[in-house]
């Protein structure tokens, strides 16, 4: 832990303070009609050791101080803005500030749920057009201390402009977790990023398996990301080999 607080640069500090400041703003009392009718607020900070998108570190296996808030309503539309520090892509590009919005309803009396939404990809500062956007959807099944997740992620402009141009490319993935007590559980997730016109030679398999333990609004994790097949024109061979993530979140 000494280590990861060491490699922690001023800027990330500053985002960390800046994300601190947004997260925790004073909230007048809220009636239950209120609540019903307009929704409710919340988020989640955290800070791991490194940023790993489908097994790659998109924080050149830096720490990472990522928060997220957003707003969901009791009828299934949901809506927010995630944003973390990064270093990839070339110069000026070290923040990523995703805003996303979604549909999530259960299915009747199952132990189904579904989840459809869009997600949008920013860079700002990068000298580099790597914006995009993914749409996405998962089917979620829950059973007692079991759950399911498959999920299908697909671009028609995977990385941007100045990266893939006019590329798409399509990510399913399915996580599988288990609650062995009162907060503590582990999952382990596999997925295949592929990539369209003419350029399947590109695809590769990602995983990641680890254990996360709950109390009350603070969360700990331990995660092994991996992947398989992943290009040098993709990324560094050095930043998709396996690595051992851990993190601090604090949900509100």
């Amino acid at each position: 832990m000494e280590e990861l607080y060491r490699r922690i640069t001023r800027s990330q500090l500053s985002m960390l303070i800046a994300l601190l400041t947004i997260s925790f703003p004073p909230l007048a009392a809220e009636t239950d009609s209120e609540k019903k009718n307009f929704g409710t607020f919340g988020g989640s900070l955290l800070m791991a050791s490194d940023y790993m998108f489908r097994g790659i570190s998109n924080s050149n296996l830096r720490p990472q101080v990522q928060g997220d808030f957003n707003w969901s309503h009791e009828g299934g539309l949901y809506a927010g803005v995630w944003a973390s520090n990064t270093d990839f892509g070339g110069d000026g590009n070290s923040m990523e500030i995703d805003p996303y919005i979604g549909f999530s309803r259960d299915i009747g009396e199952s132990n189904f749920n579904f989840d459809i939404g869009y997600w949008s990809y920013n860079y700002p500062g990068s000298e580099l057009r790597l914006d995009y956007a993914e749409v996405y959807t998962y089917l979620n099944y829950e059973s007692g201390k079991f759950s399911a997740s498959p999920s299908v992620w697909w671009t028609d402009n995977y990385f941007g402009e100045d990266f893939l141009d006019d590329v798409s490319a399509l990510a399913y993935e399915v996580t599988l977790g288990y609650e062995f007590c009162e907060g503590l559980a582990s999952s382990v997730r596999v997925g295949e990023q592929t990539f369209g016109s003419g350029n399947d030679d590109l695809d590769f398999t990602y995983w990641d398996i680890g254990v996360d333990y709950t109390l009350g609004d603070w969360s700990i994790g331990l995660r092994w990301h991996d992947t398989d097949g992943v290009s040098p024109f993709l990324a560094n061979p050095k930043l998709a080999d396996g690595e051992m993530v851990f993190g601090v979140t604090r949900s509100f």
